[in-house]
């Protein structure tokens, strides 16, 4: 399958695609069609800011009665929600969308500061979308006025893999450039996934489930690149990890594109 271009209008669109299944992960079915034409008024909008291989502005908007509607299927609420309660809805779902979407190609690399939720006008040329959810429908509109960044250098561990086929002498040379830099090393224990709807009720002494093993490996990533595995020990009364396998240079993935 054909990736998607990194465009502006592009990520818009995947981010409305990412919104409809945060949608449909708590209300249990939602869909999402084209809007012929563009809905005038007031809406609630949230402002951000494209950092990494895209760069500018994106807002997200939602109308009035259609955040009202969805703010009612979601949560289960009899009554008329409160401003508050729209504004935070709105605003951890964009922070779920947004999260899903940089875990995918071409939008790996792509960070969004969201600003809050507030009242205000929909953007111009925006991706509109008329979202089914329940009884609830909620017309959602996406401007991005992001453009790709400049390529940039490579990464150390980048340079270190392409040097890795080079004539020794000269990746010999090159490598006393680079050998007293510092790397992040990080150890990723787990990652998991869940609804919006179970993301609202954690609080202190909440379990979350990994599911996964504590018998199972660890990576080890410098940045985002998965370099080795190991498990977890104990030195001195510290935990520490032992590594039980290398990730070889031709090997290293980028692991949030994985």
């Amino acid at each position: 399958m054909t990736a998607e271009p990194l465009t502006s209008r592009a990520f818009a669109g995947a981010l409305i695609t990412e919104l409809v299944a945060a949608v449909d992960a708590v209300s249990g079915g939602a869909t999402a069609l084209p809007a012929a034409e563009s809905l005038p008024g007031r809406g609630w909008r949230i402002d951000a800011t494209a950092s990494g291989r895209l760069r500018g502005g994106v807002t997200a908007w939602i109308d009035d009665a259609g955040a009202v509607a969805l703010a009612r299927c979601v949560l289960g609420l009899a009554d008329h929600p409160d401003a508050a309660t729209i504004a935070d809805l709105f605003g951890e779902m964009w922070v779920q969308a947004t999260g899903a979407l940089s875990l995918k190609p071409p939008f790996t690399g792509v960070r969004l500061a969201l600003g809050a939720a507030e009242p205000g006008d929909a953007p111009s040329d925006a991706v509109w979308v008329e979202l089914h959810a329940g009884d609830a429908v909620a017309w959602i509109a996406v401007g991005a006025t992001a453009v790709p960044a400049p390529v940039e250098a490579a990464s150390p561990v980048e340079n270190l893999t392409t040097m890795a086929s080079a004539p020794v002498v000269a990746a010999t040379a090159s490598l006393d450039a680079v050998l007293d830099i510092e790397l992040p090393l990080v150890v990723r224990f787990a990652r998991t996934v869940m609804p919006l709807k179970t993301l609202l009720t954690i609080g202190p002494g909440s379990v979350i489930d990994m599911e996964r093993s504590p018998d199972e490996p660890v990576q080890l990533l410098v940045g985002d690149r998965l370099i080795a595995r190991g498990e977890v020990v104990v030195v001195g009364g510290n935990y520490g990890v032992r590594v039980t396998e290398l990730v070889s240079p031709t090997q290293h993935v980028r692991v949030l594109e994985a």
